[in-house]
């Protein structure tokens, strides 16, 4: 694949990207207003984010897999596209 190929892809995926990714990314980066925020922080908020944490509990609590089944589907997409959450965070710095 060419690298003009690779990056038209890349477009037209960010172009289409959940409407959550955007909002958390969009949320890291207002944190510190972006300023000295890099890709592998966003990454790793992200991450945090969807892991095992409190909320898992307190939805077990509650007799509720529907967290679960957010978290686990959302840490496979970030996961499986990097690419597209690191093109995510160049175009959302730059509009910050």
């Amino acid at each position: 694949m060419l690298y003009e190929e690779y990056e038209s892809l890349l477009r037209k995926t960010v172009s289409v990207a959940p409407e959550w990714i955007i909002s958390d990314i969009r949320d890291i980066l207002k944190k510190d207003e972006g300023k000295h925020i890099g890709v592998s922080y966003v990454i790793s908020q992200l991450n945090d984010r969807y892991s095992f944490s409190l909320r898992h509990i307190l939805s077990a609590m509650d007799f509720s897999s529907e967290w679960t089944k957010v978290s686990r589907e959302r840490l496979s997409f970030i996961d499986n596209n990097i690419d597209v959450v690191v093109a995510l965070y160049y175009d959302l710095k730059d509009s910050l």
